[in-house]
């Protein structure tokens, strides 16, 4: 058995303090252990004295991998551990900071153990409680709903329910969402996530202007504290877009640094090229990038954070291209967020593994796109097969500690991809099958507006076409799958319960279970009827503890 053969990552991915608990993992080469324990002491300094002994469990497996877990009472946050492995081959091995090795000396254990030693609060993953009964809605507002109020209407391009295109403008506003809030309501949802609000000069609005104020064509600073405080009445948490990145060539900062050059106070929050040009998101001339890294640019969007929250009561941000922004802001940004509210959660827009970025000091969690392109080569590509899928799961839930992987924001598509349905060529029961997959996964669903009524749609911009309001167009029995699926969110087997996913000849299983509850999802990630399943059908089975 070699050191390659095994691994485990200390610090947050796999070892995580959770709830008076610390929660051990690692992963080995499939068949090499009969059985595993964690040598552990609470107090690192007591190891030479006393030391604990917990069994561990092969919780998942994967098609090369088993992975152990061990969680132990955490009565101090001074812990030090090693792994005792009890290996195919009847021998007994350790594995500690040096790597594998046949002989450990306890005593001397302090040299290399692994250890988990943060001992303030700040510095730790925690669940706010709300999150993990949450069900997230994303509306892109130019498209959801036209409120009843008066406002200015010349903007206004094409009629509503008409094909979009990158420069189409149908209306859509802040009020019209809150006379919609019932739809969310109605649907079990208890989060909504709005693309950004800002003045801006597009319809998209990811090219700010002004970030002190909602742009007038969705109502304006008053529509947006209407908007918050009926959705506080009904339970809902509102999370905005935050688009620090970047800006529009139009903001008042980059017009002065761009005419006064290195006279400008606001000279270095822009990336300047030897050519005179500047640095921009992707290609795009009209979104200059912001500097990051410089102090005034991070003091200055913390205040803004700040603001909203205190006028309008927000609840947390999605940061747009997060994974371009200075660590430095990230972090400071997490400070000035969680000053203002305790609970708030900071979920980024980084497409790819981001377990750097969830140490508790960053972002909560993730836009979660690996699981979306997981479900995507299963259902609509047919690049997995069902034992495939089963491992891309097991794996995506290892990136992360079991804490971020409650605060992931899992989603089948957002206003920057083509939807799920589309995607499937309209086939209807595989986008239900993702939904319940999306909803026994661990994490926050989020359905994006129209996947509940069967809105389909292309690349951008056709993603982004407007909410149909004609019930009779709508996918009803899709509109009550996500109210189900909602409901036992919020019940202990799906916000609380542990998570399991295997695979036995093309049926793929996923269980929660919790307390008196078990829900089981079985799952046929094949192209042919079986046992009872249609091809990429699905069946949902509650079971309480006192059932036979």
């Amino acid at each position: 058995m070699l050191n390659f053969s095994l691994s485990h990552i200390p610090g947050t991915v796999d070892a995580c303090p959770l709830e008076g608990q610390m929660h051990l993992r690692f992963r080995v080469r499939k068949g090499l252990l009969r059985s595993a324990a964690l040598i552990y002491q609470c107090n690192k300094n007591r190891w030479h004295i006393e030391r604990f002994t917990a069994p561990m469990i092969c919780a998942f497996s994967d098609s090369e991998l088993d992975y152990f877990y061990g969680a132990v009472p955490l009565t101090d946050r001074r812990f030090a551990y090693i792994f005792e492995l009890h290996c195919a081959d009847g021998k007994t091995r350790f594995l500690c900071e040096e790597g594998l090795t046949e002989r450990f000396d306890h005593d001397l254990g302090y040299f290399n153990f692994f250890q988990y030693c943060s001992q303030f609060a700040c510095d730790r993953m925690t669940v706010p409680d709300w999150v993990r009964s949450a069900v997230c809605y994303q509306i892109f507002p130019e498209r959801f709903a036209v409120g009843k109020s008066k406002k200015d209407t010349a903007y206004i391009t094409d009629p509503w329910g008409a094909l979009p295109t990158p420069k189409s403008y149908f209306g859509g506003d802040l009020r019209g969402i809150a006379e919609h809030l019932e739809h969310l309501e109605h649907l079990g949802c208890n989060v909504l996530y709005l693309t950004p609000v800002f003045c801006s000069p597009t319809n998209h609005k990811y090219e700010i202007t002004d970030y002190c104020h909602v742009d007038p064509a969705f109502g304006g600073d008053e529509a947006l504290l209407e908007l918050t405080k009926k959705a506080h009445s009904m339970g809902i948490r509102v999370m905005l877009d935050g688009v620090f990145n970047h800006c529009s060539v139009g903001h008042p900062f980059f017009v002065d640094a761009q005419k006064r050059g290195k006279d400008s106070p606001y000279y270095n929050w822009f990336l300047w090229l030897e050519d005179g040009s500047y640095e921009t998101f992707g290609s795009v001339k009209t979104m200059p990038k912001l500097n990051t890294g410089e102090r005034a640019v991070i003091e200055y969007f913390c205040g803004v954070a700040r603001d909203w929250m205190k006028r309008c009561g927000i609840d947390g941000w999605r940061l747009d291209v997060s994974d371009e922004i200075s660590h430095k802001f990230l972090r400071a940004f997490r400070e000035a967020v969680l000053e203002q509210r305790p609970d708030a959660i900071i979920i980024g827009e980084d497409w790819h593994r981001a377990a750097h970025y969830l140490n508790g000091d960053q972002y909560d969690g993730i836009m979660n796109y690996g699981l979306t392109k997981a479900l995507l080569d299963l259902l609509a590509f047919g690049t997995l097969d069902a034992a495939g899928f089963r491992d891309r799961l097991v794996r995506l839930y290892h990136c992360y500690s079991l804490a971020a992987n409650e605060k992931m924001l899992n989603l089948l598509g957002s206003h920057d991809t083509h939807r799920f349905l589309t995607r499937v060529s309209g086939d209807k029961q595989k986008l239900r099958t993702a939904l319940a997959i999306l909803f026994f996964y661990p994490g926050i669903p989020c359905v994006y507006y129209g996947d509940e009524i069967g809105l389909s749609g292309g690349y951008d911009p056709d993603c982004r076409r407007c909410f149909d309001w004609n019930e009779e167009n709508w996918d009803q029995e899709t509109f009550r799958l996500i109210a189900r699926l909602s409901r036992y969110k919020k019940e202990p087997a799906l916000s609380l319960g542990q998570f399991s996913i295997t695979e036995n000849e093309g049926i793929v299983t996923l269980r929660r279970s919790a307390a008196a509850q078990q829900l089981t999802l079985r799952v046929n990630g094949t192209d042919r009827p079986k046992e009872g399943l249609a091809p990429f059908g699905f069946e949902l089975i509650e079971k309480q503890e006192d059932e036979p």
